[in-house]
């Protein structure tokens, strides 16, 4: 089961990357943990998922607003108003 991110502790999002990096890209994951560098990259890839995150999850909100508070008198017709 995939939890959103705000759900999912940093530790398993963490392990996620990293499974998926082991799975799809062995060869990078291979030089990132030679290197010394996988629990920068993993580190880093998680603050960017994130931010991506937190900015799709705003903007969604926004049109969301925008469509459900986005109140407008345009179409209404006076001249069938009953006062």
């Amino acid at each position: 089961m995939t939890y959103l991110p705000e759900d999912s502790p940093k530790q398993n999002r963490l392990e996620m990357i990293k499974q998926a990096l082991k799975d799809k890209a062995p060869l990078t994951y291979s030089s990132l943990e030679t290197s010394g560098k996988l629990q920068e990259f993993l580190e880093a890839h998680d603050d960017e998922m994130m931010a991506r995150y937190s900015d799709a999850k705003q903007k969604a909100w926004e049109e969301t607003l925008d469509t459900f508070l986005g109140f407008d008198d345009s179409s209404y017709d006076e001249t069938s108003s009953p006062m």
